[in-house]
């Protein structure tokens, strides 16, 4: 999935609110996100979104995943696009938590504002740098609801779904010490160092042409 690189701050931000968002593009309060266009038809889309669980795993046209409504947020269903977008198979994810996305450029006040709204079941958007499952940095516009069941007021599941922004100015981070190889990089371990290559050796120098032969010497008595 090839989209544009995100401009602005990698560092992330929040809005958040007790039921369905109401903010725009032009909002003023600091704590909000600015939107721009595509994050605002998003929002739109979302507020209209049928909060339940039924509905959650049926929709295909955005990248989706779903996790349990109670810490540690475990994954209990994520769509086909989820998958190819951050690199993981369904059978990859399923029982994981959303750590397996952080790595070393991911806002930790942004990780904290996202867990306080999840736990009290509130809504909230989060603009987030993430990494796919290879270490590909993404920008990510994360947009969190709860979920009911079908007949049912109790926040069972929440749904997260994703607009997703590919960034050039953020190292690629080494997953080859990271969650699948036993080392949880968002837990705060650090992955081995890429090797450096082995250094160039030095161009040979320049062949240069042979001079040009000396012009002929002028006849005798001429």
């Amino acid at each position: 999935m090839s989209q544009p690189s995100y401009g602005g701050s990698h560092g992330g931000g929040a809005s958040s609110s007790g039921g369905p968002s109401s903010m725009s593009p032009s909002s003023s309060d600091d704590k909000n996100l600015h939107l721009d266009a595509v994050e605002a038809a998003t929002l739109i889309r979302l507020n209209g979104f049928q909060r339940t669980l039924e509905h959650a795993v049926k929709i295909q046209d955005i990248p989706v995943i779903v996790t349990l409504a109670s810490p540690p947020f475990v994954i209990s269903h994520v769509n086909e696009l989820w998958c190819r977008l951050c690199g993981y198979t369904e059978s990859e994810a399923l029982g994981q938590t959303c750590r397996i996305l952080q790595g070393p450029e991911t806002c930790r006040a942004t990780l904290a504002s996202l867990h306080a709204a999840a736990t009290s079941g509130r809504d909230i958007e989060v603009r987030l740098l993430n990494y796919t499952g290879d270490g590909t940095p993404f920008q990510n516009t994360l947009f969190v609801r709860p979920l009911q069941p079908e007949c049912g007021s109790r926040c069972t599941h929440l749904a997260a779904f994703l607009l997703v922004r590919y960034v050039a100015d953020v190292p690629r981070l080494n997953r080859a010490g990271s969650e699948r190889d036993g080392v949880d990089v968002a837990r705060g371990d650090s992955p081995p160092p890429n090797p450096l290559p082995p250094p160039l050796p030095p161009p040979p120098p320049p062949t240069l042409p042979p001079p040009p032969p000396p012009p002929p010497a002028p006849p005798v008595g001429s």
